[in-house]
């Protein structure tokens, strides 16, 4: 997605802007999610409605609301092309990393979207607060997803942008992102650096406490637990700052983790266990391990170390299933990779824009029925059709659908024969033609299709989304009436369905 022009960068709607980033730092998510509702529905220009969208997508990820977000990136991907704006852009692309990364689990997905954040925020002329928010913005997903040098890189870039223009640092102090750094050094290996860090930190922005986000306290709150668990307290608290309710996700995750550290340290260790069973964690705020490991230590200061054995043993394998399921997302990615390269390639014949399909690079409708026109003699024609991909773009939302579109025109294009075509007629239809094919040739193709298929690790993709393909097949012979021919290919491909169904 790359906008072609910069809107101005004094906004118009700076008040509405600061007004819901207001509350959204402040923990009254929900709040700010139904005002940027009403404003998506009824702002006058496009800025507006997009920025809104992008508030309601931020809000989502904070409250967890999964089922919500795919239907609200789509509304918001179209919000922000409309805009062509870079820094609305660059905020929308950081935010769908966060959800490709947890929820789709798709490394590929991930890194572009990462990419064509930097990408866009580098390429912004506009210097405000709201630009240095979305710099901000960046580095804590890039945090949050595990870049943690491409983070640091990108909060200096936000530092050195309010510095510029006169934004105080306060603002986007970072300390998520330095607390995730020093606990990469604990579970690495190295407490000393964990300690020394977290010390530095919370020392450093001690000074400013009243001027912080409220975000950013929940941090600094979960800091002080956390380090007086590895036994330096700090003499000071923030407890009493932050608000007494909020509907963020996190911060909620953030005050267990807080406690149950601190009542560990005190050797309370049923109690830290009766916090941690209060509520489920989610790995988005802060890993697979943190949990696991209070628990273990809680299980300790309770005295049962039996048990506290058993649990550090599933602290290990939370990072075992961890590193084997990154491994395997990326294969999955290269072979992603792999597949378009392929589908490049092949296409590359049929690069005339006004015979080609815009998202998968095929042959589109028009090249299909001058290629029908040429053919001479006989062969077979299929009309294939993805089964299960309405359910794709219901629940991950049409980015996601596009991408399988791309994958499955990739895995196509690799089993066809030289000398036939593929083309895409619109949604997920697409049509084979093989010139001189027999019936024999055609069930040839169909396994290999089948077999692509069902090779394919959809689950890592698209999660509890399963693709599969029907393929309806028509004789093609000489003189005969090709569009007469794919509409009996088309008969077949559905008659197929009706058949897999009565199963």
């Amino acid at each position: 997605m790359t906008p072609r022009r910069e809107t101005t960068p004094a906004c118009d709607y700076a008040d509405e802007y600061r007004r819901l980033r207001r509350l959204m730092g402040s923990g009254r998510v929900a709040e700010a999610v139904d005002n940027a509702t009403t404003i998506a529905y009824n702002a006058p220009t496009a800025q507006r409605r997009a920025q809104a969208w992008l508030f309601i997508l931020q809000g989502q990820i904070n409250q967890r609301a999964i089922a919500e977000i795919p239907t609200t990136l789509d509304q918001s991907d179209s919000a922000v092309r409309r805009c062509r704006d870079y820094r609305l852009t660059g905020e929308f692309h950081a935010l769908a990393a966060w959800y490709h990364h947890h929820h789709v689990k798709s490394l590929h997905f991930t890194a572009q979207h990462l990419v064509l954040a930097s990408r866009a925020l580098r390429s912004m002329q506009e210097a405000s607060q709201a630009a240095v928010d979305s710099w901000y913005d960046l580095a804590v997903v890039m945090s949050n997803c595990g870049y943690q040098q491409q983070s640091t890189a990108a909060l200096e870039e936000c530092h050195m942008l309010a510095e510029r223009i006169g934004v105080p640092r306060s603002s986007v102090e970072g300390v998520e992102i330095l607390v995730r750094d020093a606990l990469l050094r604990y579970y690495t290996g190295d407490p000393h650096a964990c300690i020394g860090l977290l010390r530095k930190e919370l020392r450093r922005v001690k000074p400013h406490l009243h001027v912080l986000d409220k975000r950013e306290l929940e941090w600094v709150h979960y800091a002080l637990g956390r380090l007086m668990l590895l036994g330096f307290s700090e003499q000071w608290s923030v407890e009493q700052m932050l608000p007494e309710t909020t509907s963020s996700a996190e911060a909620l995750d953030l005050r267990a983790l807080a406690l149950a550290s601190r009542l560990i340290a005190q050797g309370r260790g049923n109690e830290a266990l009766e916090t941690l069973d209060t509520r489920v964690i989610g790995s988005e705020t802060i890993g697979v391990m943190e949990p696991q490991h209070l628990r273990s230590l809680a299980l300790v200061a309770k005295g049962d170390h039996a048990e506290s054995i058993l649990a550090a043993h599933q602290t290990t394998y939370a990072l075992y299933k961890q590193i084997n399921e990154f491994h395997t997302i990326y294969l999955d990615s290269a072979a992603a990779l792999v597949d378009h390269d392929q589908l490049r390639r092949a296409v590359a014949g049929w690069a005339d824009q006004a015979n080609t399909d815009d998202l998968t690079g095929l042959p589109n409708r028009r090249r299909l029925d001058a290629f029908l026109v040429e053919v001479v003699g006989d062969g077979m024609i299929a009309v294939l059709d993805l089964d299960g991909f309405k359910a794709v773009n219901d629940t991950h939302g049409h980015q996601a659908g596009d991408a399988i579109l791309q994958r499955v025109a990739a895995l196509l294009s690799s089993v066809v024969r030289s000398g036939d075509l593929l083309a895409r007629t619109g949604g997920d239809e697409f049509i084979l033609v093989l010139p001189g094919a027999t019936e024999f040739d055609a069930d040839a193709v169909s396994e290999r299709i089948r077999v692509a298929v069902a090779a394919e690790n959809w689950e890592y993709s698209v999660p509890g989304t399963p693709v599969d393909v029907s393929i309806g097949w028509a004789r093609l012979v000489p003189g005969g009436d090709p569009a007469q021919t794919l509409w009996a290919a088309d008969q077949a491909m559905y008659q197929m369905k009706r058949d897999r169904k009565s199963y």
